[in-house]
């Protein structure tokens, strides 16, 4: 498969059409702007429906003055009843200095007489605005509003008025389309411009991002895969600085691991081949030491002393280099009897050794390798002990070595104390490094980063505790269970 395959198929990943960012922005801005209309048109309905019985008010109570006027030519009836049908205005009836003057009667038959909605108002709430304004909408039949109102140019006089409510019901459908279609285009602009905003400042760089990370995840050593960052200074240019950053520090880590990897494939093939010669080389070393040549046995302790440490440093190599992250085989292990079998193995005729793990403490751990990361540092004490230089081992003290355990909580804590020279400081600042945390001669620092590592791959954790001229402390924790 290639790459170009891979990212066919990480975009398929991503989901339909209908899945994707720009279509889910698109949806919500309709919806939200939906919801802006819906929040703006219900108010406004009941406000010109208020305005459209407050406009007949007035002008049944001007009309009205008109035709009660001193001067009775000011208007005749003819005319003041064409205006009240262009106002929708069917009866009226004016209340002034406590005097009530029908102006124009309704014609209503009296055998079969319309519903009659009554609206005040003098006193109305924003709710009940609200709520009549849109009974008025959706009601049905050629019902009647009787209407009290108290103009403004009036002074204590009212206005009862009865009109139509087929005719206010067909002015509120009217000012409801006229409303809802300016609206609409308004708030189509508005929800276009939007989604183009975001759309180019969001979503395309976001789908930008996306690919790259697709593209660089089908083939992370392309160095053209790694994302040019723009120059934009809010969180999407700084999510593609640190998209750019991970990327390049991921291609340089894969590159150096790759090296790395072929350099130690090199070398665990050298190693292993190192080691056959070496151990040919021993065996002839041990007939050297019985030469009759005293200079020849001389010389053969310290030729065996060298093949041994050279052959050590390759054993170490090859061990790290074959392990993997493979599954532990966990079974209960009697810790007291794996420690015994530690320190049988590790005997010196110089060190006294003390078991103190308790009989009878159980642990639920792989016992190979318990025991390779135990036997590692045990035998790392021991060579600090013994085979360190005069000057630096403590005077006239016994060496001794101890593997203590207790529990903590949940977790087993095993303690290997001795009472050595202690670690240098500049051993402890690559502690647990391969080939960095040996200081001493032929060392590689293996034994303690094999140790480490089992230790971790158990969920577990080892410190250096306790380093000085009284010794040293090294402090295993692992969970129990």
């Amino acid at each position: 498969m290639t790459g170009t395959d891979v990212i066919r198929n990480s975009d398929a990943n991503i989901g339909p059409v209908n899945q994707s960012l720009s279509t889910k922005l698109l949806i919500l801005t309709i919806i939200f702007v939906l919801i802006a209309e819906i929040v703006v048109l219900i108010p406004s309905i009941a406000k010109y429906r208020q305005d459209w019985l407050s406009a007949r008010t007035e002008a049944a109570y001007l009309v009205g003055l008109a035709l009660e006027g001193p001067d009775e030519g000011m208007i005749d009836d003819e005319v003041a009843g064409h205006l009240f049908a262009t106002a929708e205005i069917l009866g009226v009836a004016v209340n002034r200095n406590g005097a009530r003057v029908l102006i124009l009667a309704p014609e209503i038959d009296n055998t079969n007489p319309p519903v009659m909605h009554m609206v005040d108002l003098t006193h109305t709430s924003g709710p009940e605005l609200i709520t009549s304004a849109w009974g008025t909408m959706f009601s049905r039949g050629a019902d009647l509003v009787q209407v009290f109102g108290k103009p403004r140019f009036a002074s204590g006089g009212e206005v009862d008025m009865i009109v139509s409510q087929a005719a206010l019901r067909r002015d509120l459908w009217i000012y409801a389309r006229n409303v809802l279609g300016l609206s609409l285009v308004i708030s189509t602009m508005t929800a276009a411009f939007v989604y183009w905003t975001l759309n180019r400042l969001i979503v395309k760089p976001v789908i930008t991002l996306t690919h790259n990370m697709m593209a660089f995840q089908a083939n992370p050593e392309k160095r053209e895969n790694i994302l040019t960052p723009s120059n934009r200074n809010d969180e999407i240019g700084g999510a593609e600085r640190s998209l750019a950053a991970l990327e390049k520090g991921t291609q340089d880590l894969l590159n150096e691991r790759r090296r790395l990897a072929a350099l130690g494939a090199g070398i665990s093939k050298i190693t292993h081949d190192l080691r056959n010669i070496l151990a040919s080389a021993q065996l002839m070393s041990d007939r050297l030491a019985n030469s009759d040549d005293p200079r020849v046995r001389k010389l053969s302790p310290r030729l065996i002393q060298a093949l041994d440490r050279a052959i050590a440093l390759s054993r170490d190599t090859l061990s790290y280099g074959r392990m993997a992250p493979s599954t532990l085989n966990k079974e209960q292990t009697d810790l007291n009897a794996l420690v015994k079998e530690v320190l049988e193995d590790t005997a010196s005729l110089e060190v006294e050794f003390h078991n103190g793990v308790p009989e009878g403490f159980i642990l639920n751990a792989d016992r190979n390798q318990l025991y390779r990361s135990l036997f590692n540092l045990t035998r790392n004490s021991v060579e600090a002990m013994t085979i360190a230089p005069s000057a630096e081992r403590p005077a006239g003290r016994q060496p001794s070595l101890s593997i203590v355990a207790h529990t903590e909580e949940s977790q087993a804590v095993i303690e290997i104390i001795d009472n050595g020279p202690g670690l240098k400081e500049a051993a402890q600042k690559h502690l647990f490094e391969p080939f960095k945390g040996s200081l001493k001669p032929g060392g590689s620092g293996l034994g303690l980063a094999i140790a480490a590592e089992i230790v971790r791959a158990h969920g577990g954790d080892m410190k250096l505790t306790r380093s000085g001229s009284e010794g040293a402390t090294f402090a295993l924790r692992m969970p129990l269970q």
